[in-house]
């Protein structure tokens, strides 16, 4: 369907005597199972298409996208109207002057074929095996597998066609084992199937039925706070990465480039991530896929803006970066239904010299935090941040204790990065930020710049 839409697309260009067209053509199809209280309720099935073109016409350009891919002739048209009265200047070969080459491990066919009454099956034979009389009292949760088709074609000869598929899932647990109710969650982000769903429901009962012995804290005041790749990425993802989301006109370039960082820290947005949610070969403007150094060296390298492609305000040029189509508190996150605007797409924190050793062993007293809430208040202008640790461990003389009561975090995101003991592990995981499209890959991180308040 795509290919179709594609050459049609083209060949109405041609006709309308267009000097430069390219074409880009999007559809996606969704299967949710959503679970309530320990039971299917709903279950969704959607297709969504989008279609985009950028025109030339007398070195001008225009780029025209709509989320009705059957209306070809009126986004043609429209174009056309756009690309007259366009003060973006480019050369007609400005089309051709791209070089993508496919992304890897962004495509799963068992994925793909999956139905959804395949998918009820699955779901429905896990929630019959748990028992729901003790300690399980209610599970809730949705799993979602995604296929996306995008294609890109030009009148200078590119076609170019990419398949992605994902699967996200998202459990939680509550158990009740005498008068003590303990609730517990698990995660999977993959581009591939994971056959093994039963060990995703395992998960978060274990850790829901484990927090049945915490305790008050007996270390005193810890000195060493490490957190897990998923609390971690909360935290970036509210407190630090929104401040990123400014162009090099902005105060918030001049504040970062006063900034200083650990040195061994390196922040990279990566759309060519192997096997991530947000990897993909070209963007939705069409251009080819690019890793960004946005911090390295103790310095800011770039802000997200300036991977934006648009004309600067007082000059007739195109600057050409990553450009995303997204939206905050949508299931369907890249899509044509939205406008173009600033995002990443995997935000990658990782060590120049990562720590090979367990950072458990390197804590005499301290506590392990491998899951929080209340990230999303987090104070983006200063980097401030207070957030409930819901799963905590106590260390002690390097070893892990009982589970503790939950606390209170707080800390400030800039001083915990310049911290120069601050420690980064070496395992990254992938943490999808549920409701915005952000996509933070990072292991785990020890930092002694933390308060914890009981």
């Amino acid at each position: 369907m795509t290919e179709v839409l594609a050459d049609l697309a083209i060949t109405l260009a041609e006709k309308m005597k267009i000097d430069a067209t390219e074409v880009f053509v999007q559809s996606k199809d969704i299967k949710r199972v959503e679970i309530k209280n320990g039971m299917i309720r709903h279950v969704i099935e959607q297709e969504k298409s989008g279609i985009a073109i950028r025109s030339i016409i007398d070195n001008q350009m225009s780029f025209v996208s709509s989320n009705a891919a059957n209306k070809i002739n009126e986004i043609l048209e429209l174009s056309v109207q756009n690309a007259k009265t366009s003060t973006q200047k480019v050369s007609r070969d400005f089309v051709n002057r791209k070089f993508i080459t496919p992304v890897q491990q962004i495509r799963d066919d068992q994925l793909r074929d999956i139905t959804l009454e395949g998918m009820c099956d699955r779901v429905t034979e896990i929630l019959s095996s748990i028992e729901r009389s003790k300690p399980v009292k209610n599970i809730d949760g949705e799993v979602t597998i995604e296929t996306e088709e995008r294609l890109i074609a030009n009148t200078e000869g590119l076609w170019k066609r990419e398949v992605g598929t994902r699967l996200k899932a998202d459990i939680i647990t509550t158990t009740k084992v005498d008068d003590f109710i303990g609730m517990g969650s698990g995660h999977l982000a993959s581009r591939v199937l994971q056959n093994n769903w039963q060990s995703l429901f395992n998960t978060s009962i274990k850790t829901a039925y484990s927090l049945r012995n915490r305790n008050k804290m007996t270390i005193g005041r810890p000195r060493g706070v490490i957190f897990s790749p998923e609390a971690a990425a909360q935290i970036l993802a509210y407190a630090l990465i929104p401040s990123f989301h400014y162009t090099s006109g902005s105060h918030y370039y001049d504040s970062f480039q006063n900034c200083r960082f650990n040195k061994n820290i390196i922040i990279v947005d990566d759309p060519t991530y192997p096997g991530a949610q947000n990897t993909f070969g070209f963007d939705d403007e069409g251009y080819p896929s690019k890793p960004r150094d946005v911090l390295s060296g103790g310095k800011c390298k770039r802000l997200l803006g300036m991977n934006f492609s648009c004309p600067e305000f007082d000059k007739k040029e195109v600057y050409r970066g990553n450009c995303y189509r997204v939206a905050v508190l949508s299931n369907d996150t890249r899509s044509y239904v939205y406008p173009p605007t600033v995002s990443s797409s995997n935000f990658v924190l990782k060590a120049r010299k990562p720590f090979a050793e367990s950072m458990i062993q390197e804590l005499n007293s301290g506590i392990y935090i491998k899951e929080i809430v209340g990230a999303e208040d987090a104070n983006y202008y200063t980097g401030d941040f207070v957030v409930t640790a819901i799963e905590g461990y106590e260390i002690k003389n390097g070893e892990i204790l009982n589970p503790i009561l939950p606390c209170y975090c707080s800390g400030n995101i800039y001083r915990m990065l310049e911290d120069s003991s601050l420690i980064i592990g070496n395992k990254p995981q992938e943490v999808p930020i549920k409701s915005t499209p952000l996509n933070v890959i990072m292991p785990e991180i020890l930092s002694t710049r933390m308060t914890i308040s009981i």
